[in-house]
């Protein structure tokens, strides 16, 4: 299939994703093109993989460029000139809306394309539910060929939220487990000190705070360290809790990795203390390569990790919780090792690249013999002749 992918090529989940499976797509023959304005930081270039930068032109008129026209000018600029047969889009606003009107610039005279979407949790959670884009997400929704959500608590929540007819299909988040794997971890520390490790974009729904929080706790009890990878608007916040609280000299701030596969080896517990993720792609990523995951017991996270299986989920909020849970997985030599052992075998069995892509690609398929079926049905006679 020739398919283009459009996504946010930030260090979030959704660009994570999006990325990982145009190339994952490519790799298994298919003709792949990414589409965006900046290219995604891990976008690693291969056979049958394109990438389209998208040009945001400035131009006195418009007080602020037109980032979503652009998009759906080169989209359809693409798809008429590659002979397209899926926009695949993550995040329903912008990318669905861009693709939807690239598809619509289309339909006169040149190459008709589908349009499917993938939902990733803030389009719905955060942007969706704003006054200002809920009805064009909706619409957006309604409009595209196909709707996935990356879990069943993200489908539910959609459906709630947009009152539609169809919750989206689920197709979950995946690993690459060639990449993210345990090969090379850190053993159960002998004298040197445990690592804790959080990564994210330490926005106020990933409550960065309540990481540093329990990592002041453990180091009550143990002797421990804290690597926080990622940036964003509560970082700089994050660094004078953790001086109040005398852990500074502990914790190391790096900011972005695009590379993080050695970073989980190299630690003994991730936490993801969210007040809620749709899924929660970085617990996955850590559980392959054998590190157990600490996480609140809200959201699509509760369907990537089980608890006490590979990992621990405690109530949202619950310092005191959090922390016993943690020393009870750092403290115990064989507990951990249990754990470790869990995380990468359930991530395998159940996440794992080549299970879950071949799901997007029956998804495809599904949404072009539908329309195919529709077409072939509203222009067919009773002999198959065109009425």
């Amino acid at each position: 299939m020739k398919i283009a992918i459009s996504c946010h090529p930030s260090h979030g989940g959704s660009g994570v994703v999006a990325t990982e499976l145009a190339m994952a797509l490519a790799d298994r023959g298919h003709e792949v093109h990414v589409i965006c304005h900046t290219r995604p930081f891990r976008l690693v270039d291969r056979p049958r993989l394109h990438f389209h930068k998208v040009n945001i032109t400035a131009y006195p008129l418009f007080k602020y460029p037109p980032h979503d026209l652009c998009l759906a000018n080169k989209m359809a600029e693409v798809a008429a000139a590659e002979k397209l047969d899926i926009i695949h889009a993550h995040y329903a606003v912008p990318h669905t809306v861009s693709a939807i009107l690239a598809r619509e610039m289309l339909c006169v005279c040149e190459h008709p394309v589908k349009v499917v979407t993938t939902l990733h949790g803030t389009d719905i959670t955060l942007v969706g539910s704003h006054d200002d884009f809920r009805r064009v997400c909706r619409w957006s929704m309604l409009k595209c060929h196909g709707l996935t959500g990356v879990s069943d608590w993200l489908a539910e929540r959609t459906v709630q939220a947009f009152d539609l007819p169809d919750p989206p299909q689920v197709i979950a988040n995946f690993v690459d487990c060639d990449r993210f794997h345990p090969n090379g971890r850190a053993g159960y520390p002998d004298g040197q000190p445990f690592r804790l490790l959080h990564a994210s974009n330490f926005r106020p729904v990933k409550r960065v705070f309540d990481i540093i929080r329990v990592f002041e706790r453990v180091r009550r009890e143990i002797d421990a360290e804290l690597v926080m990878i990622g940036d964003g608007p509560e970082r700089g916040l994050a660094q004078e809790l953790a001086a109040e609280l005398g852990v500074c000299r502990y914790t190391q701030f790096i900011g972005n990795q695009a590379e993080m596969s050695q970073a989980y080896r190299d630690s003994h517990l991730y936490l993801l203390l969210s007040e809620y993720e749709s899924f929660g792609l970085s617990a996955l990523e850590a559980m392959a390569c054998g590190t157990p995951v600490l996480g609140t017991s809200s959201g699509g996270l509760r369907e990537v990790i089980v608890n006490e299986v590979g990992g621990m989920l405690r109530p949202v909020g619950d310092i005191e919780a959090l922390s016993r849970a943690a020393l009870d997985i750092l403290k115990d030599a064989d507990n951990w090792q249990c754990q470790s052992r869990q995380a990468r075998d359930f991530a395998r069995a159940t996440f794992c690249m080549t299970k879950i892509v071949p799901q997007y690609e029956a998804f495809y398929r599904q949404v072009m013999e539908r329309e195919e079926h529709e077409v072939h049905t509203q222009h067919s006679g009773p002999r198959g002749t065109t009425e």
